[in-house]
């Protein structure tokens, strides 16, 4: 079940990816995030009092400061994403992202067989592989800087300890802590949208741009939740490497909805990824 929840988890994820990545080619992306986080505050804070078997103090203080390790990384991951390369950028944070709380689950006793060790060995090589760009695809001119190289590994470490925080929540409480999480970031990141938006000016996005954010908020809060429910049932090792495989599911809707190609080496993730699943589910 734990593998289930995690690569559902990835999925919704990568959706939510996509969705946010199309509405940002038609909205500001200030505009998209902050959106996003919005509309997943409401839908959760909609279903919480409906689905939470209780709430508790402690695991919404928890999820509070995943939202703000979870903020810290989508800042620095966007800042650095505009700033380039990105062909250095993405994968350094996706694999970062997987790392940290890997790395935590092993300091803290997931104990796990050779088979499964193995998996999660050949899913961190996926994870590097489906978010990496390809030679062709690379930025001309693009010179990978120690502050790129920095500001992508906070950005992934920032994400990583979101997963830890979330994972260190009671289940029995989901989705308060996210609820919790998403009003951290909801509110810093209106709050900056507003002291420099054009929505004074009473300019919103389109229609179609508003209806990607509201897709990109509830899937990605919804995962979140996911991630929750995963963590209670599995190795944190396990559940944050097969989560952070969320770039596949964008990849695959990119070549679906939008027609475009995959590169050799992001077969090969796929590949990879499929294989490591078995390994671990095995394990």
């Amino acid at each position: 079940m734990a593998i289930l929840l995690s690569l559902l988890t990835s999925a919704l994820f990568g959706t939510a990816d996509f969705c946010g990545g199309l509405a940002a080619k038609r909205a500001r992306l200030l505009e998209v995030v902050a959106g996003a986080h919005l509309i997943g505050l409401i839908g959760v804070a909609a279903a919480a009092p409906l689905v939470a078997q209780r709430f508790e103090g402690e695991s919404a203080l928890l999820g509070a400061a995943g939202g703000v390790f979870g903020g810290l990384g989508v800042a620095l991951l966007y800042r650095r994403l505009a700033l380039g390369p990105m062909s250095v950028v993405a994968p350094i944070t996706a694999l970062t992202s997987a790392a940290v709380p890997a790395a935590w689950g092993v300091t803290t006793g997931d104990a796990l067989g050779a088979p499964a060790w193995t998996g999660v060995a050949l899913a961190m090589a996926a994870i590097w592989l489906v978010s990496a760009t390809g030679p062709g695809e690379t930025e001309r001119g693009a010179v990978v800087t120690r502050a790129a190289v920095v500001e992508s590994l906070l950005a992934g470490a920032g994400f990583g300890f979101m997963f830890v925080f979330f994972d260190a929540t009671d289940a029995t409480t989901a989705p308060w802590p996210i609820v919790a999480a998403r009003a951290v970031t909801a509110t810093a990141l209106v709050g900056a949208l507003a002291s420099r938006s054009r929505l004074a000016s009473g300019t919103l996005p389109d229609r179609g741009a508003l209806a990607l954010i509201a897709l990109a908020g509830l899937f990605d809060t919804t995962s979140n939740v996911m991630f929750i429910y995963a963590s209670d049932r599995g190795a944190l090792t396990v559940v944050a490497v097969l989560s952070s495989l969320y770039p596949i599911a964008t990849m695959v809707l990119a070549r679906v909805v939008l027609a475009e190609r995959m590169t050799r080496h992001q077969i090969l993730g796929v590949v990879a990824a499929l294989v490591a699943t078995g390994l671990i589910a095995a394990g």
